[in-house]
Order: structure tokens, then C-alpha cells, then sequence
């Protein structure tokens, strides 16, 4: 498991970064956009994935 720093734009609120734990680069972007939706309360649709950057130690 890798960490992941993904940028995302949302409609209305502008730039978010997520931090994820995950397996590979699709994966992480899945969660992140999962989060964000749950934490804005916005539609899938509405999120847009800027950037995915693998965390190296």
C-alpha cells in the first residue's frame, strides 16, 4: 500500500486535497472522490481529479 496526495476541484468549493492510503493510482483517486462527495455532500459529476502523486518515504 502506497500513499497518494490527490487535487481535486469541486464545483462551487474549488480545490481540495485528499491524503489516501491505497494499492494503486485508481484506487486512490476512487476513495478520494469518495470522501470529498460525503464531506461537501456534492454529486460525483461535480468533482474533477487535477492530479494523483504517489508519496515517496
Amino acid at each position: 500500500m502506497n500513499w497518494y496526495n490527490i487535487e481535486l476541484e469541486i464545483t462551487f468549493y474549488g480545490k481540495e486535497f485528499e491524503l489516501t492510503e491505497a494499492s494503486n493510482e485508481q484506487e486512490a483517486k476512487l476513495i478520494a472522490i469518495k470522501k470529498v462527495i460525503q464531506k461537501y455532500k456534492c454529486l460525483e459529476k461535480e468533482v474533477v481529479v487535477l492530479s494523483c502523486k504517489i508519496i515517496q518515504n
